[in-house]
């Protein structure tokens, strides 16, 4: 059995498998920019404006609070609609799921620029606002999880760290995309800006949404998947079977997301207003995520590279370090008020210290699963971090910084607690450097249908017991 399922693999492995490599590359990479083009603008909007036109009646330091909270509702929703989206996809293929969360997500984005504001409807602006951003996160839960795990279901083993890396460039891409325009619209005159310029960039959303459509329909479902499917070996409840046969991978891999979970957004949400809040123009914090995101561009390929090179764990590890060791120079740079630092310290701060991590990851956490349920694997590890972490980091930091009398040294602190536990973490889990994905699948699958045998011959001989 083995021998046919490593013949049938060679058999696609060839020119045309190499062709489905890279159109399935391209295409989920187009995806992820427009889906995170659209999650980014409202992380921007949150730090800078929603305060003023959903929450007029609070305090400025409240009215942030508050607009940051919205932000944080979208990362609860996630880990919902992933989970239910990736059920789905380990039921019923990865490529419609991966449609149907630019459809969710697009025209949630769409809608919150149609909004009135406080101003205009009173407390249903900001109610409608929660829906929304509810929605947006709903339809997010699924992206990262499908699109890296159909590329690394597709992708030469060799070169597996370097095709998954590619995606991350669109989730950077779709951020620099949305910190160009945001950058562009806080640049206008306040009354502007207060009146149409902040309804822009989540209009453009239908534009990218339509040609997004266009493009994910061309993406091929992956081999693995379409392997598991033809065996008749689909998970009946993926979920179940995760955390029954690798809970504790499942944990470990939590923990070794917590920078991307915490830290990250630290950087992009509550850094912004962080900087603004010290008198600083809105538009020249957001030109430094948009060259952090540049710099992420050009780093998370080699990132990728470089874990197939030296291993995921060994490259993790050293990134990790980096972010653990820079989060307090971050502040130190932020808080001198200069462009040129502020500039560097976003840069650094979010292209070198966590684009890479998220590059490794983006091959890493696919891997660790089996394709029986890889795609609700990557989503609960990932987004349960994220719900535990990244939905309060812009709160928990701006409250640490307001009870250290505007000091941020108590979230630098946490920054590194986060980078040097994940560190640890990722050394727990096994090295998946070149592995044979499929091989290692259909070896879990026997073993899966071995121990349900078993469990069922069990549960038979217990019937028969009772009956006698």
């Amino acid at each position: 059995m083995e021998a046919q399922f490593l013949s049938e693999r060679g058999a696609v492995s060839g020119a045309p498998r190499k062709r489905t490599t890279k159109t399935l590359v391209s295409t989920t990479t187009v995806g992820n920019v427009l889906e995170w083009y659209d999650w980014a603008i409202y992380s921007s909007a949150a730090a800078l404006i929603l305060n003023e036109l959903f929450f007029p009646t609070l305090t400025p330091a409240s009215g942030v609070l508050a607009s940051l909270a919205t932000f944080a509702v979208g990362l609860i929703a996630r880990p919902v609609g992933g989970l239910i989206l990736g059920h789905l996809g380990d039921k019923h293929g990865r490529r419609p799921v991966l449609v149907a969360t630019l459809l969710v997500m697009g025209i949630a984005t769409t809608l919150i620029g149609c909004l009135p504001t406080y101003d205009t409807i009173g407390i249903a602006a900001p109610i409608l606002l929660v829906v929304l951003r509810l929605a947006q996160g709903f339809g997010a839960g699924a992206e990262y999880a499908g699109a890296t795990s159909m590329v690394v279901e597709d992708a030469p083993p060799s070169r597996r760290g370097f095709f998954a890396s590619l995606t991350i460039v669109g989730v950077v891409g779709g951020i620099a995309l949305a910190s160009a325009v945001t950058a562009a619209m806080a640049s206008l005159p306040r009354e502007h800006l207060i009146s149409w310029g902040w309804r822009v960039p989540f209009l453009l959303s239908i534009v990218l949404v339509v040609v997004g459509i266009v493009v994910r329909m061309k993406v091929p479902e992956s081999k693995a998947y379409e392997k598991v499917k033809q065996s008749h070996q689909v998970a009946r409840l993926p979920l179940g079977e995760l955390l029954r046969q690798q809970p504790g991978r499942v944990i470990t891999a939590m923990i070794a997301n917590a920078p991307l979970a915490f830290n990250i957004y630290v950087i992009q949400v509550f850094g912004l207003s962080y900087v603004t809040g010290r008198g600083v123009a809105k538009n020249i914090p957001l030109v430094g995520l948009l060259l952090g995101c540049i710099a992420g561009m050009i780093l998370a390929p080699i990132a990728g590279a470089l874990a197939d090179r030296y291993g995921r764990r060994r490259t993790y590890v050293g990134f990790c370090l980096f972010n653990g060791i820079f989060a307090g120079p971050f502040f130190l740079l932020l808080s001198t008020g200069s462009t040129v630092s502020i500039w560097a310290a976003m840069a650094l701060g979010f292209g070198l210290g966590c684009v890479t991590i998220n590059a490794i990851s983006a091959s890493l956490l696919p891997e660790i699963f089996s394709a029986r349920y890889r795609f609700t694997g990557v989503v609960f590890s990932r987004e349960m971090s994220l719900v535990l972490l990244a939905a309060p980091a812009p709160l928990v930091a701006a409250l640490l910084t307001n009870s250290a009398g505007g000091n941020p040294w108590p979230v630098a602190v946490l920054m590194t607690f986060f980078a040097f536990a994940a560190a640890v973490a990722v050394l727990r889990l096994p090295e998946t450097r070149g592995t044979d994905l499929i091989q290692t699948d259909l070896i879990q699958t026997e073993h899966v249908e071995v121990e349900r045998s078993e469990g069922e011959r069990i549960e038979a001989e217990r019937r028969g017991s009772r009956v006698d």
